[in-house]
């Protein structure tokens, strides 16, 4: 009995053009590009609340329920205005835009010039499952190094 080819695409086929969702969530370069991090911040603020789909005022109303202070329209204004250089949101406040907006890419804008990331909570099991297999890595060559060394001394 011979088999018929099949006519449906192999499976590298299928996922070919597959491109994974990022762990790690970033604005675009382009999005965000700016001469400082203060700018940078500036841009990505912009970019979230644009993102979201909210109002400004929505969006002020939802931050001041999260942090119970009153925070403005004419404030989050103030933080993404480029003129208004002196104008920075504190980082309780960019925090919240965070919790309401939910967009991981503000604390990764916030970052981007240092070793840190910020990736979603369900990557932490993950993540420690790693670092636990790279510490058992080493305490296994520690084991060999030191088996090794006792056989040698016999």
């Amino acid at each position: 009995m011979s088999r018929r080819p099949d006519s449906e695409p192999a499976t590298s086929e299928l996922f070919a053009e597959y491109q994974p969702r990022p762990v790690v969530e970033r604005f675009s370069p382009e999005r965000v590009r700016a001469s400082s991090a203060a700018a940078r911040i500036k841009q990505a603020l912009k970019e979230t609340m644009r993102e979201s789909g909210r109002s400004r005022e929505t969006i002020a109303a939802e931050i001041s329920a999260y942090l119970g202070e009153r925070v403005s329209p004419q404030i989050l204004d103030q933080y993404t205005s480029g003129a208004n250089e002196n104008s920075n949101i504190p980082a309780h406040r960019l925090v919240a835009l965070f919790a309401v907006t939910g967009d991981i890419r503000l604390i990764n804008a916030l970052l981007a010039d240092t070793d840190a990331i910020a990736v979603s909570r369900k990557h932490e099991a993950l993540i420690r499952r790693e670092v636990a297999k790279e510490l058992r890595e080493r305490l296994n060559q520690e084991i060999e190094s030191a088996d090794a060394e006792w056989r040698a001394g016999r």
